[in-house]
């Protein structure tokens, strides 16, 4: 949006307000600050439970808009997935009590780091989350504030993606017992290796997995053997490993494996997995739910 163009509050709310699901969403228009906070004064956000505030330009200011807004307190879900709100915002809004009720945060995409995390990991107003996704650059030391909270008992969702997390921070998840009720787990885009998945694959706290997804983490054949020969991975539906440094060897441990049998969904995309071992997934009996596994990028889609 340029400088030229205003915004008309009352024509954003009025697009964007769903009465019916007590729902604002306000995705894509390339808002910031000033203008959210006019929507916010708005008395037509009375009722609202749900923000949808994805890709926008919405920083502080605007985190801090919604927080004295007199009509969040019965807010439930926050989704600002690829706005500009920093750790100053994510510490605003964990010592809010008008966020007693918020159940799902999404803050992936921002600029917030690990003294955002520790905001979060330590403050008894986000006890009910039970969905996290956060970061920007977390790092090890932010997975380990996280994993280490004993307020986020309650999450069965958390998405750490593109956070520059290694083995150190993942061994830490998988050594959280607060992290015990986690049915999904999202770290793509970090740097992950076979150590931190061996103690992901093997922790105790981790059997409750239904989707693991990890992508362009170098977690190799070691790491994947480890997910296939573990019995506490027997809940995964879905298991996302595009480009996981894998090879035939890898794939043979996923066929022969006697622990996937609830695997539906297998994305093995831009790995080195031979003709051979592909049909021997494709045709395995140890996969008896496999209906949807991948092997390379759908044509025409410029990846």
């Amino acid at each position: 949006m340029s400088e030229e163009e205003t915004v008309d509050t009352e024509t954003l709310i009025s697009e964007g307000i769903n009465e019916e699901n007590h729902e604002l969403d306000l995705r894509e228009k390339e808002i910031g600050d000033d203008e959210f906070k006019a929507v916010m004064q708005s008395e037509k956000m009375k009722g609202i439970t749900a923000l949808f505030l994805e890709f926008n330009k919405i920083g502080d200011d605007g985190m801090q808009a919604i927080l004295d807004c007199p009509h969040m307190k019965h807010v439930t879900v926050i989704n600002m997935f690829k706005n500009m709100v920093t750790d100053v915002g994510v510490k605003a809004l964990a010592a809010s009590k008008a966020m007693l009720n918020l159940s799902e945060l999404i803050l992936s995409d921002n600029k917030v780091a690990a003294e955002g995390a520790r905001a979060l990991a330590e403050s008894p107003i986000m006890g009910n989350l039970v969905s996290l996704w956060i970061g920007d650059d977390l790092q090890d030391e932010g997975a380990k504030i996280i994993a280490g909270s004993s307020i986020l008992k309650r999450l069965t969702q958390l998405s750490l993606y593109r956070n520059n997390i290694g083995d150190d921070g993942a061994v830490a998840i998988a050594n959280s017992a607060s992290l015990s009720k986690l049915t999904e787990l999202n770290l793509n885009w970090n740097f992950v290796e076979s150590r931190g998945i061996e103690a992901i694959a093997n922790s105790d706290n981790m059997k409750n997995l239904t989707m693991l997804s990890l992508t362009y983490n170098p977690i190799g054949d070691r790491g994947v053997k480890a997910i296939a020969e573990s019995p506490l991975m027997r809940n995964l539906t879905y298991l996302d490993l595009y480009q996981a440094d894998i090879g035939d060897a890898g794939g043979k441990a996923l066929a022969e494996s006697k622990n996937l049998k609830n695997l539906d969904t297998l994305i093995l995309i831009r790995n080195d997995i031979g003709e051979d071992v592909q049909e021997m997934i494709r045709k395995s009996e140890n996969l008896p739910k496999l209906t949807n596994v991948i092997f390379r990028t759908p044509p025409n889609t410029g990846q």
